[in-house]
């Protein structure tokens, strides 16, 4: 399947989102505050809310795939579940919302058998109260549920490389899923030394997207926690010598390129060297076009 690794992560997003927009939906009713029209960013039957476009994901992505793994197909039922009951819960939020007020401006002038109707009308919008606050309690542990299965999955794609810099750049939204305790599990789980190789995996990351200014930053943050981290120093300087060179900033890439090149590295980084040669090639380019003007 074409860019599958975006794909895991837009549907891992999705579901951040879905468990997001249930936390709201869950708050506004304490309040007292919650309405059909807000509830359709979280479940809708158009394909906008986050939980149908989540739905659909799975759909695509683990349905009809014979190489699906079983945790995936696990997860595709759990969303389809998890939608068809939302979808109650949205039905008997709008019958609470349109017909339960007309309960209570009963109009003048109604015969027996028209009270009549409006007071069965009346018991069912208390059934449909009972049933909004039932399924509520119902979505919560099936996203609960959902939240687990997610973290298995996270673990089970840890050969994405956009993998790193998500969990990265979503820290919040996961602690406020799985707790800070959780997180730091679910850290440890996929980089065995923690925040340091999660720096490390996400840096280099958005090194191979060409990212350059985060990237750089990134191991500058990292050499700085560890001054003799020399892997990191290196792809620092990689990092700058194209920062510099996009920037039109020539003579200090050449300065950052140099620098590395003259590095003593592992052979893993050989690669990066060639690059580098090639780039000072350019950068010489760059400065005598400059000169000449």
């Amino acid at each position: 399947m074409a860019n599958l690794e975006k794909k895991q992560i837009d549907f891992i997003k999705e579901s951040i989102c879905v468990y997001t927009k249930y936390l709201e939906c869950k708050t506004l009713f304490k309040k007292d505050q919650l309405s059909f029209a807000n509830i359709e960013e979280f479940i809708d039957d158009k394909g906008k809310s986050c939980l149908f476009k989540l739905k659909e994901m799975c759909h695509e992505l683990f349905r009809t795939s014979d190489e699906a793994h079983h945790r995936e197909k696990l997860y595709d039922i759990t969303v389809g579940y998890i939608f068809h009951e939302a979808m109650k819960l949205r039905e008997n939020l709008y019958q609470l919302e349109y017909y339960r007020p007309n309960c209570d401006k009963v109009p003048e002038g109604l015969t027996d058998f028209e009270r009549k109707i409006v007071r069965e009308i009346e018991i069912l919008t208390k059934k449909a109260d009972k049933r909004l606050k039932e399924g509520l309690k119902e979505i919560r542990v099936l996203l609960k549920e959902l939240a687990g299965q997610l973290k298995g999955l996270i673990r089970l794609y840890d050969n994405n490389y956009l993998i790193p810099r998500f969990v990265l750049e979503n820290e919040k939204a996961l602690v406020t899923m799985y707790g800070k305790k959780g997180f730091e599990i679910l850290l440890n789980d996929l980089y065995n030394d923690g925040r340091p190789l999660l720096l490390h995996m996400a840096a280099k990351s958005y090194l191979e997207s060409e990212y350059y200014e985060i990237a750089r930053n990134l191991f500058k943050k990292i050499s700085k926690m560890d001054n003799e981290n020399k892997k990191a120093i290196f792809y620092y300087m990689y990092a700058s010598a194209f920062y510099f060179y996009f920037k039109n900033m020539f003579s200090r890439s050449l300065v950052f390129a140099q620098n590395a090149i003259g590095m003593d590295v592992e052979d893993e980084l050989m690669q990066y060297k060639g690059l580098l040669h090639n780039l000072t090639v350019d950068i010489s380019k760059e400065i005598k076009k400059t000169k000449s003007k």
